[in-house]
């Protein structure tokens, strides 16, 4: 039977142990789990039945006809929220959380760290660096997690990956007795689970060269839980069929499913008994993407069910995702707005305005970490399950559908597009309390916002080989080799760094053209073309570009022309003759 039949014929049954048997047949056609299955199946539903369209968001602005506002569902972005709408979307500040209980052990939780490491991070082409750093052919260089794939040195000749970093973190966290205990869990796909399964087995320079698994299953009050796996599922084709000539993730919602079903089937859970369980989801790459025990004391003491970690947007966030009230029916429900919908009604300029204008509040950028207390979330989500049963449950929570067109090549020469369906975390978590205001009229969900000067601690993702090379490699930061968290050296936002040729997604190029770089006093950095900038200090606002349409040394340009190696608030121009010309930029045009 083919799969669509399958699944319509799925969604058609209305005999239980048929339908039980219908399950079983999907999971047997595509391999999967229950949990992946139960969620591409969920996915499924809402692009089969999405028939009537939504109303189109639009931000509230003063000028909004009255039609408009009442053909469409308006959002209020934080930046924008009236004082009078803030019970409808409980925050908390970080800085006021760290106020009262930075210092506070808790030693009644035990805190539960999920990695998501599904992903192999294509905007980060690393086989020419990972060659060269372990002295490999080119092609025998297997890519995995971004986290396993990208390296820092701790000591002379000790070159450890992130994700041993992660470890390393929750090593000096168990032995340090900050907690209860402390056990890990990695968010595997097929793409990354063997250098995920490889770091576990890697021998410790720092631990006498025992395996990783060894010291944490010796450590006391640490642990390590079954990883949890996310399959590839089929895509759309242009007929509107399911096929299996692309397959793609679909998406990091299924890790929020994944965490809610834990409230409901307790194999899902770590085993503790007479403690308080605290789970936190954060980004694979990401060195701070985990809670501190100020977060941590105050799920914990404030009995808070769920938080959704953001931080107060800078210029580097533009195009990132804000929360937001959003008012349907005459009820206020917290949403993310994306820069896509943003485009679609015409307001992408004011959705990048939002929170960096004078008299804006300030606006929360979704960071991707979710943390969940168990203790209370628990009693919840059962009487949820008992009042409208387990299926009505799951498929309310189940993520908004994203739908991505991708064209490919065809074995057969013919090139095809096929749309990729997914989900996200975040709205798979506010679906959630969508159903709890809705059913109690009142908000299940918290908002804790990390303010600027802490946001280093919580939200350094590494998006291009940029950030690797700025976190690791420069003098913006440092890595504490006792905590092995990344330290930021001024308080600041980081750079907006624009690096337009292809020549800087490769990790070996751009470690090598910025070595030994100073980035310290760095506001702006726009560069087209390739150009070598090692050794160089770089302050204030730069533009770079390039048109010669070779490589350009500017770092043997300067030693040959002036007596500093420096670059401060200059236009630097290399024509088509590779002639460069270097010019101050006024401080009437560099932006502020």
């Amino acid at each position: 039977m083919k799969l669509d039949d399958l699944i319509d014929k799925y969604f058609l049954e209305d005999n239980e142990q048929e339908k039980i048997r219908l399950f079983q047949d999907v999971k047997n056609n595509l391999g999967y789990d229950d949990l992946n299955a139960e969620y591409f199946l969920a996915l499924a539903f809402k692009y089969k039945n999405a028939i009537q369209e939504k109303k189109q968001v639009l931000i509230y602005q003063d000028e909004l006809s009255e039609t408009m506002m009442t053909n469409a569902s308006i959002a209020w972005p934080t930046a924008i929220l009236d004082e009078s709408m803030l019970k409808y979307l409980p925050h908390t500040s970080y800085r006021d959380i760290q106020a009262k209980y930075e210092g506070k052990k808790c030693e009644e939780v035990v805190l539960w760290i999920k990695k998501m490491q599904a992903g192999t991070g294509s905007s980060i082409e690393r086989r020419r660096y990972l060659s060269h750093l372990f002295k490999k052919e080119f092609g025998q260089v297997v890519i995995g997690a971004k986290g396993t794939d990208l390296f820092v040195e701790i000591k002379p000749d000790v070159m450890v990956s992130i994700v041993e970093l992660q470890l390393l973190q929750a090593i000096h966290l168990a032995e340090s007795k900050v907690f209860a205990g402390v056990i890990l869990q990695d968010i595997v796909s097929k793409e990354t689970e063997r250098s995920l399964d490889e770091i576990w087995q890697k021998k410790s320079a720092l631990y006498g060269g025992r395996s990783y698994l060894d010291i944490i299953h010796n450590t006391e009050g640490l642990g390590v839980v079954e990883k949890i796996f996310q399959h590839m599922i089929p895509t759309i084709d242009e007929d509107g069929g399911f096929s299996f000539n692309r397959m793609a993730p679909a998406g990091h919602g299924l890790f929020g499913v994944e965490a809610l079903k834990a409230a409901i089937v307790p194999k899902h859970r770590p085993d503790i008994t007479n403690k308080i369980l605290i789970s936190s989801i954060g980004n694979g790459e990401d060195l701070g993407s985990s809670p501190d025990a100020a977060m941590v004391a105050w799920m914990s003491n404030e009995n808070i069910p769920i938080a959704m970690v953001t931080t107060t947007k800078t210029k580097i966030d533009l195009k990132g995702g804000q929360i937001s009230l959003l008012k349907e029916d005459d009820k206020y429900y917290a949403t993310i707005i994306e820069k896509a919908q943003a485009e679609q009604s015409n307001q992408l300029e004011l959705f990048y305005e939002l929170g960096l204008r004078e008299n804006d509040k300030e606006a929360f950028f979704n960071t991707n970490m979710v943390l969940i207390n168990y203790n209370v979330l628990i009693p919840i989500i059962e009487n949820f399950v008992f009042e409208i049963g387990l299926k009505d449950f799951f498929k309310e929570i189940t993520p908004d559908l994203i739908v991505n067109g991708k064209k490919q090549l065809d074995p057969d020469g013919i090139e095809r597009k096929y749309f990729q369906i997914e989900g996200a975390l975040g709205s798979v978590i506010l679906n959630l309390d969508k159903l709890h205001r809705k059913k109690y009229q009142k908000p299940l969900v918290h908002f804790l916002n990390v303010e600027t000067e802490y946001r280093d601690r919580f939200f350094s993702p590494i998006k291009n080989s940029f950030d690797f090379m700025m976190q690791f490699y420069s003098d913006r930061f440092y890595l504490d080799k006792e905590t092995f968290k990344l330290i930021s050296q001024k308080e600041d936002q980081i750079p907006m760094v624009d690096l337009q040729d292809d020549h800087y997604k490769d990790v070996y190029n751009t470690l090598s053209d910025f070595s030994c770089v100073s980035i310290m006093e760095l506001e702006k950095l726009e560069v087209e073309g390739k150009v070598n900038f090692s050794h160089l200090t770089l302050k204030g606002q730069i533009k770079v570009v390039n048109h010669s349409g070779k490589y350009f040394d500017l770092t043997a340009y300067l030693k040959a022309n002036q007596s500093k190696l420096l670059l401060e608030n200059v236009d630097v121009l290399i024509d088509v003759n590779g002639k460069c010309q270097i010019r101050p930029i006024p401080s009437s045009v560099r932006t502020h």
